[in-house]
């Protein structure tokens, strides 16, 4: 009677254990935050990258930040969105950083209304957008219209 209550326990347990392995190990999974994706900047209006200097200067001046290690830029008309992915171990300084990052392209570059984020979420909406734009995948009403929505989760309070 004990020797088969354990081996129903030991055929569990290889069950479970099976059950928790995956194919890949989950090791994409894990360096998603730290991979580096580095895109161009690019703008809703003029997708070419023939009049991208005010952008690509912004995205110059983001990256001068310590705290940053990769960021993308998609701009509309004069709004432009700045998302980026901050260096883990200054994950406590996100709100000092997302200030002053706000505060020192405002006062750099004028005429343009920035919308500033670190939130994951709208880094990755946006690499998604800046990659459907590149590629002509997406028409302009409807990409004016998914931009229009990352600044209104931008704003979103939760």
């Amino acid at each position: 009677m004990m020797i088969r209550i354990c081996l129903q326990l030991l055929f569990i347990f290889t069950l479970f254990l099976s059950g928790c392995a995956s194919k890949d190990d989950g090791k994409t999974e894990r360096l998603a935050l730290l991979k580096q994706t580095d895109p161009k900047p690019i703008d809703i209006i003029d997708t070419t990258d023939r009049n991208i200097g005010d952008e690509e200067a912004v995205k110059k001046e983001v990256k001068k930040n310590d705290h940053i290690y990769d960021v993308v830029i998609v701009k509309n008309g004069k709004d432009m969105l700045v998302a980026y992915k901050i260096k883990h171990l200054h994950r406590f300084k996100m709100k000092q950083v997302e200030k002053k990052l706000t505060k020192d392209l405002n006062k750099k570059f004028e005429g343009i209304h920035f919308i500033v984020s670190s939130d994951y979420k709208i880094f990755l909406e946006a690499v998604r957008l800046n990659k459907l734009l590149r590629e002509n995948e997406i028409p302009r009403e409807k990409a004016k219209k998914e931009f229009k929505q990352l600044v209104e989760l931008k704003e979103e309070k939760t």
